[in-house]
């Protein structure tokens, strides 16, 4: 028959390499129960040691540790200029810089950890007071990682205008010098 498929047959005399039995069916060895328990302490040890490594990651405030240029760009400034970088000042920063803000002057402070930030709101809630009595009431945004001040008198509505671009932060007034 032209065509048709031949079937050859091969016998073997002992089982192929690879086929191993230990006499019993359905019960892995020791050995593989091992080397299983080994491979999951490893993958659950690298689990909880980049666990939190992830959360943060997930949960990181947008603008902790960013550049005063982003904030600049998430506010929608104009003319963003990076200011000198200030080595003796009282508060730890990332990152500052001045643009403009519907017409207002704003100066744009960053951090790299959310308590450099309220260091830096507890700087100015107690040294604007005494220095420029004048601006007590004034009022400032901040949130995590950032702080948007008008360079010239502390308006509400910059402010306001600060945390609603953002999507985050609060708006924050200087107390009154106490007498």
């Amino acid at each position: 028959m032209k065509g048709a498929a031949e079937l050859t047959t091969i016998e073997l005399d002992e089982k192929p390499a690879g086929i191993l039995t230990n006499g019993s069916v359905g019960r892995p060895s020791r050995t593989r129960l091992a080397l299983g328990a080994l491979a999951l302490a490893a993958v659950a040890g690298v689990a909880g040691w980049q666990a939190p490594h992830a959360i943060d990651t997930l949960t990181k405030p947008k603008y902790l540790g960013a550049d005063a240029s982003t904030v600049a760009d998430g506010l929608g400034c104009d003319g963003y200029a990076q200011a000198a970088k200030h080595t003796d000042a009282v508060y730890t920063y990332r990152d500052q810089g001045t643009c403009t803000l519907n017409g207002v002057v704003v100066t744009i402070t960053t951090f790299d950890k959310a308590t450099d930030g309220q260091t830096f709101a507890a700087v100015m809630e107690a040294v604007i007071p005494v220095l420029h009595p004048t601006w007590s009431g004034a009022t400032y945004a901040a949130g995590d990682g950032w702080n948007v001040a008008d360079a010239r008198n502390l308006t509400p509505e910059i402010a306001d205008l600060a945390v609603q671009r953002l999507g985050t932060g609060a708006t924050h007034v200087i107390p009154g010098a106490v007498a």
